[in-house]
């Protein structure tokens, strides 16, 4: 059988982590701005997931604001080293950079498009025309700094109004046609994080209302006009740090923040009617994305996720919940485990630093995979994950102490809890579920854990209550058995259901009677701790990896060791075995993915695409697709191409004997010029040197009178055609050719020719050539040195002749 020995790869990296920056939508949803660090990408989210730029910062601060322009036209962006840049999105670069007075951390842009208002941690408010690149206001008059800015105004309106907060609690709001303020409050104790303006029309005139929300638990809602009137109409408590609000419609406001809860108050009776759910992980809202005229928002959390919410469905339903319609996954933290799942198995099941499970689309194809499902069940965080053939079932182990069993619903296209084991007196480290299911469900469930014992469970059958599935407790196991003196870390179940093993961190790996819970074997060769154990599908192998930085492979038979494998330079994390049981696949803490041939014990490819140890690794079709993920989040996807890369090999070896049969024919018709372009192309140095050393044999008699023509007047022409890549190219050939004293002077020949019939300053203006002729001309000093040693020498053979012939 033909071993995979390539794979091409696709990277998945965190599009929005380690920055303080609230992300950014445009106003229509089609464009979402993250920044990671001290970059930004800008991604399209229809119709299709796809990055379209992703911008670098050259001073290598990070990013603490930005904002996309209602037209999606501009985005702008704030860094710490006090520098404001625009993007233009139409030419895909940044047209304008301007140094403002102090950092920044909120920025915010008016309907238009035209204006963009910077709010500096010196209490100042730069505001800043987008597309023409000057300051239109500068505003100072905060004590503190600036924490939430606001626009209000429209198209071909006479009124437009900035309303500010700082961390002091303090409003204000400016009237930007006259350049000033117009009304000063203060009746906040904490930093204002959200604010909002709404214009209510009655029959005789409009008036304006304010909300300011703050991190004291309050909304503040005011009734104010453009002259001296500014009145507080109600003080709500909310009931949660507030880092965003804003007006859903005349009788609702919505509040986000603490507990990472979105909720709607009644502005009449000041009491929340709506709330969406609040998540088992201690998360919160750092900010909230209004989309397609208020009626979507995007929840930003602080993990980096984003929660989409119907608004305008949420107002018009009778249900006090507000459901999210979906979830963009910025990163996924440290990735612990992972498997296919789902029934085309074209999902990832993911156990991160996160008591929820996670689940993605398991291929690059098609667009970005960032949609992230999200399932909640456990209280800590995830260790481990499992799933049956038929990708229907999946298990998760948690440091909560339980495993939940998960069943895949098609009519809800989603998974729900089946069953809980509670029993471990420790984090459960990791679990196993059978791979032959005969009556619809999995019967039994095996689980380890830090208690240093492992348990197999009966999964009970499901119990349906008016077609709702409830979700079992279970808390009495079939057996428990003391399994290792030292953690647990993994757990694979044999094929065939009929044993098995267990790997620790106490140098060893057992094998188990899954019916009786009893010992079969021990194997212990490794010496150190063994992070993973995989079972062959086709014989009676079992494959351990340890941080001793080996794969072995051992027999059930025998229970010894068949091979062992070495190459990787620090813990083996992972491995499995595919392709037939003919290789193996490891993965690293040294970050790299290895393919093992289990036959010679030989690595035959080695793959590179992480910068940070690799905890997990899944394989699909046999080693088809294998996807990698490191602490870093960084997910690779390893696409086999051995069969392509063959057929590109073989067409390449039938191109390169085509034309190198044609070389030789244009060799034997004394085509010397395109006999020298094909040898050039071919990059064959040998075979070029052959072409010019050739070509001096062919000049004629006129030729060989003329000092200026050094190979065949056909020749020189040719060179003097060149295109300097195609010079600098066989300047590099001479630069080879000239350390070797029966090559030099074919070398000497070519530099002469491109001398003569090239000018020398565009030659020099050519990049790399000035060290090319740099590194010919020591070795030239040397040749003629060695030639003129030569020549004297041939004087003492004369004069010695001469006085040999006064003998004669």
């Amino acid at each position: 059988m033909d071993l995979k020995s390539s794979y091409s790869n696709t990277a998945l990296n965190p599009i929005y982590a380690g920055s303080g920056a609230v992300a950014t939508v445009s106003s229509d949803g089609s464009i979402l701005a993250t920044p990671v660090l001290d970059e930004i990408n800008i991604i399209q989210l229809v119709p299709e997931r796809k990055t379209l730029y992703t911008i670098g910062n050259d001073d290598e601060q990070d990013i603490t604001a930005l904002k996309l322009t209602a037209d999606s036209r501009y985005l702008c962006f704030v860094s710490q080293a006090q520098l404001l840049k625009i993007f233009d999105l139409q030419e895909g670069k940044v047209v304008r950079s301007m140094k403002i007075s102090s950092p920044s951390y909120v920025v915010d842009s008016d309907s238009t498009s035209t204006l963009l208002s910077i709010g500096g941690t010196d209490g100042s408010i730069t505001v800043v025309d987008v597309e023409n690149g000057y300051v239109t206001h500068s505003l100072k008059g905060h004590g503190g700094t600036i924490s939430s800015i606001k626009f209000y105004g429209k198209q071909n309106s006479e009124v437009w109004l900035l309303a500010s907060g700082d961390t002091n609690g303090m409003v204000k709001i400016w009237d930007l046609v006259k350049r000033k303020c117009i009304h000063t409050v203060q009746e906040h104790t904490a930093a204002v994080r959200g604010i909002d303006f709404h214009e209510f029309k009655n029959d005789t005139e409009s008036e304006l209302f304010l909300i300011s929300g703050g991190r004291d638990d309050i909304i503040n809602y005011w009734k104010f006009n453009l002259k001296k009137k500014c009145t507080l109409l109600k003080t709500l408590p909310v009931n949660q740090q507030v880092e965003s609000c804003g007006f859903a419609n005349s009788e609702f406001i919505y509040t986000a923040g603490g507990d990472a809860v979105l909720q709607l108050i009644s502005l009449e009776s000041g009491k929340a009617v709506k709330r969406t759910h609040k998540p088992v992980e201690e998360l919160f809202v750092v900010g909230v994305l209004s989309i397609l005229d208020h009626s979507k928002l995007y929840m930003v959390l602080s993990d980096q996720t984003l929660a989409l919410v119907n608004l305008e469905k949420a107002l018009e339903s009778e249900s006090v919940s507000i459901e999210v319609e979906s979830h963009i996954a910025g990163n996924h933290g440290t990735i612990a485990d992972m498997n296919f799942v789902g029934p085309e198995l074209d999902k990832l099941a993911l156990a991160t630093n996160s008591p929820t499970l996670r689940i993605i689309p398991a291929s690059m194809e098609g667009g970005l995979p960032i949609d992230v499902e999200l399932y909640e069940g456990h209280r800590d965080l995830l260790n481990a994950v499992d799933v049956t053939e038929d990708g229907l079932w999946l298990s998760t182990a948690s440091k909560d102490n339980t495993a939940i069993l998960w069943w895949y619903q098609p009519e809800y296209r989603k998974f729900v809890p089946y069953a809980k084991f509670e029993g471990h007196s420790s984090a459960v480290t990791a679990v196993g579920l059978p791979n032959v299911i005969h009556r619809g469900w999995p019967e039994f469930i095996l689980t380890a854990s830090n208690d240093l014992t492992v348990k197999k469970w009966a999964v009970p059958r499901p119990v349906v209550s008016e077609g709702n599935f409830e979700m079992q407790v279970v808390r009495v196991s079939e057996y428990t058995r003391r399994a290792h003196e030292k953690d647990i870390n993994a757990l694979s179940v044999a094929p065939n259901d009929s044993t098995f093993a267990t790997a620790s961190y106490d140098k060893t790996c057992k094998i188990w009677d899954l019916e009786t819970g009893e010992v079969r074997a021990t194997l212990a060769n490794h010496r150190r701790g063994l992070w993973d154990v995989a079972f062959c599908q086709y014989e009676k192998l079992i494959a351990t990896c340890s941080g001793d930085k080996t794969i072995k492979i051992w027999s059930l038979d025998t229970f010894s060791v068949v091979k062992t494998f070495e190459g990787h330079t620090n813990a083996v994390q992972r491995c499995s075995f595919i392709n037939k049981q003919t290789q193996l696949v490891s993965s690293s803490a040294d970050g790299l993915i290895k393919i093992w041939d289990c036959n010679t014990g030989e690595c035959v490819k080695t793959l590179d695409g992480h910068a940070n140890r690799i905890w997990a690794l899944c394989v699909a079709g046999d080693g088809d697709l294998i996807v990698s993920a490191d602490a870093d989040g960084v997910f690779q996807f390893w696409k086999d191409s051995t069969e392509q890369e063959r057929q590109q090999h073989n067409e390449q070896q039938h191109l390169k004997v085509e034309q190198e049969q044609s070389l030789q024919n244009y060799l034997s018709q004394g085509d010397w010029t395109n006999a020298f372009l094909l040898a050039i192309t071919l990059d064959h140095p040998l075979r070029l040197f052959n072409v010019l050393k050739q070509s001096l044999g062919s000049m004629d008699d006129d030729e060989r009178k003329d000092s200026r023509v050094i190979f065949n007047r056909e020749l020189d022409q040719t060179i003097s055609n060149l295109s300097n890549e195609k010079l600098l190219l066989l300047m590099k050939r001479c630069r080879d050719w000239n350390t070797n004293s029966r090559t030099h002077s074919v070398a000497q020949r070519t530099v002469r020719c491109i001398l003569l019939q090239h000018n020398i300053s565009e030659l020099s203006e050519i990049p790399g050539m000035v060290q090319i002729v740099e590194a010919i001309l020591p070795y030239s000093k040397r040749h003629y040195a060695r030639v003129e040693s030569l020549v004297e020498n041939s004087y003492i053979l004369d004069y010695a002749l001469v006085e040999m012939d006064k003998f004669l």
